[in-house]
């Protein structure tokens, strides 16, 4: 069997070339108070569907809608659907009021889960049970799911907080930014299952990370033969982007093999301007006050892949393997202006800087998963390589200007820097699931090995003759690091009653780290933390479900955070990192709480 799905959509936010327009309104429930966290999802015929969940006013708005017939459903827990039909050929204003009851067409009543969930230490969103998912991709869901905030560059917040973890069937992203995006962006989310927000991760998870973790949870297709889609998009601000993706399955008997290409084009016109203001006497030549001012122009080339397969033993055993590639190909060009303001006289610098950055992710999972009896007892593991591969090569130009004309007086220098980056780590982990026989509990154990080895160099070339460059020692380095992290945990979950659940849990984290600079060791650290984490629930008929959380976490400085290599903005002007900087550990408490499907968090 061969079924295959072409959609291309055209997003261009130019009003003068396409008329684009916008639904809004207000969701009410039947007495005319606003109903928050309604779906609103809008077809139009041979073209995706549109959607969007109102806010806790009963607010909602969709936009960017071409002129023509549509069709508006609303959904919400408990109510009967509402379906309209309209023409849309401006912006429209919709207001709704809800049926308080909704009709069985047959006597028989089948069991369904409710649209949000408010489990122990996660916030469900069964987007499957939706219209959300037809025709749609995974991100675009994403922007549509409660708590979580999805921007144009592929950055992820939840509750305002960024730095989000992404993973797909509790399995880990290594993508991020664009590029995570545009992965997202290829997955049709036809097999949506759920969209799990985590704003307080339990024990099973690593302890890094502030944000929390979204999981995206897909459905087990059965259906046999090749399933595919593609689709194609184009954005216009003050400069243009385009994007593409191919995504394929094929499952045969035990067989599932599956991948997602993509390719991307992104390009952006930043700018800024930065006052620097210094007290008398700072500077011998009396320097009260400098400007920078900077126009940058990039453009970002991002290609991705991924390839994938399953093998079902039997009913018991999986074994499983994903690859994953992520490249960017980047372009930019920085135009500085430095004004310094000295007492007598001022002076002004153009800096030129001409930028090329190349970077590779290399990802290998190889997974297996088995029931190793009737009552439930679950292991799974997951062997994880990844290399990444950057280059980043820059050429700077600095030109004295007259401070009254802005004329070129002369060029001060010319210099160019590069620095490669290599990062290699290799990681294992085991998780093992016993519930208990009464069915009302589950106890996990777990543990996880990860080897880092991080490699930079940085190289300072000055322009000294007609294309003859001198590299100067004094701001090259070399820096190299190693880490190696080690982690137990135990988790015990248990229903009490009805109305109350618990769940507890201890991490343990073994860090060591060390860090050269050139030859001389500048890191060398071994620590061991111990993260706690508790959550207590109570579910009551009339006022919903509360949660109280309590998780430990710790933030440890990145690999390129180390590194004190210097980025020019300008010849007066740079950037560098730190190889002092130390891990913080924190807790983290949350109060929620859900009413009728309706959520709240403190």
């Amino acid at each position: 069997m061969f079924k295959f799905t072409l959609s291309i959509i055209f997003t261009v936010l130019v009003t003068n070339l396409y008329a684009q327009f916008k639904v809004t309104g207000k969701i009410t429930d039947h007495t005319g108070k606003p109903l928050s966290l309604a779906i609103i999802t809008l077809q139009q015929p041979g073209v995706k569907t549109f959607g969007a969940v109102s806010d806790s006013s009963g607010y909602y708005q969709i936009s960017n809608l071409k002129p023509g017939g549509y069709m508006m459903r609303v959904n919400f827990v408990a109510y009967r659907d509402t379906i309209i039909k309209f023409v849309l050929n401006r912006d429209t204003a919709i207001n709704l009021q809800l049926s308080a009851t909704r009709i069985l067409s047959e006597v028989t009543i089948k069991a369904q889960k409710p649209l949000f969930q408010r489990e122990l230490d996660r916030f469900r969103f069964n987007v499957g049970q939706t219209d959300l998912v037809a025709g749609n991709n995974v991100w675009d869901v994403l922007e549509k799911t409660p708590l979580v905030r999805a921007s144009e560059d592929g950055s992820l917040a939840i509750s305002g907080t960024t730095g989000v973890i992404v993973y797909i069937n509790d399995k880990k992203k290594v993508l991020s930014g664009t590029a995570l995006k545009s992965y997202l962006s290829g997955l049709p989310s036809d097999n949506l299952e759920a969209i799990e927000v985590i704003t307080t991760p339990p024990s099973r998870y690593e302890a890094e990370g502030g944000a929390g973790i979204i999981n995206v949870v897909t459905k087990k297709s059965k259906e046999e033969g090749l399933i595919g889609s593609a689709s194609l998009s184009s954005r216009q601000t003050a400069v243009n982007s385009e994007a593409g993706s191919l995504f394929l399955n094929e499952r045969s008997g035990k067989w599932n093999f599956y991948s997602n290409l993509y390719m991307g084009n992104r390009s952006r016109k930043p700018t800024t301007d930065r006052n620097t203001f210094y007290p008398a006497g700072t500077f011998s030549n009396n320097l009260d006050r400098r400007n920078i001012s900077s126009v940058n122009r990039y453009t970002e080339l991002y290609p991705g892949a991924s390839l994938g397969t399953d093998y079902q033993f039997n009913d018991k055993h999986v074994v499983g393997m994903l690859f994953d590639f992520a490249g960017i190909s980047r372009r930019e060009t920085r135009n500085a202006l430095t004004k310094d303001f000295y007492t007598t006289t001022d002076s002004v610098t153009r800096t030129v800087n001409k930028d090329r950055i190349n970077s590779q992710t290399y990802s290998l999972n190889l997974n297996y998963q088995g029931k190793l009896d009737t009552t439930g007892k679950m292991l799974s593991v997951d062997y994880d390589v990844l290399a990444y591969r950057s280059d980043n090569n820059s050429n700077s130009t600095n030109t004295n200007l007259d401070p009254l004309t802005g004329n070129a007086i002369d060029d001060l220098d010319l210099f160019r820097t590069a620095s490669p980056q290599h990062i290699n780590n290799q990681s294992i982990k085991a998780d093992l699931d016993l519930p208990l026989l009464n069915k009302k509990g589950t106890l996990s154990f777990g543990g996880k090995t990860s080897f880092s080895k991080i490699s930079n160099t940085f190289l300072f070339e000055e322009l000294i003759g007609d294309n003859v460059f001198l590299a100067d020692r004094d701001q090259s380095n070399s820096f190299r690091y190693k880490e190696n992290i080690n982690a137990l945990y135990g988790n015990f979950s248990y229903k009490l009653s009805s109305s109350w659940s618990y769940q507890v849990g201890l991490r343990m984290e073994n860090t060591v780290a060390k860090g050269w600079l050139e030859d001389n060791q500048v890191v060398s650290r071994n620590y061991t933390n111990l993260f706690p984490t508790a959550f207590l629930k109570l579910t009551t008929e009339k006022k919903g479900a509360y949660v109280l959380a309590v998780t430990s976490r710790i933030s440890r400085p990145g690999y390129w955070d180390l590194n004190p290599f210097r980025t020019y903005t300008t010849d007066k002007a740079y950037f560098t990192d730190n190889p002092l900087l130390q891990p913080v550990k924190y807790y983290r408490q949350e109060l929620s709480h859900s009413l009728n499907e309706k959520w709240g968090t403190l």
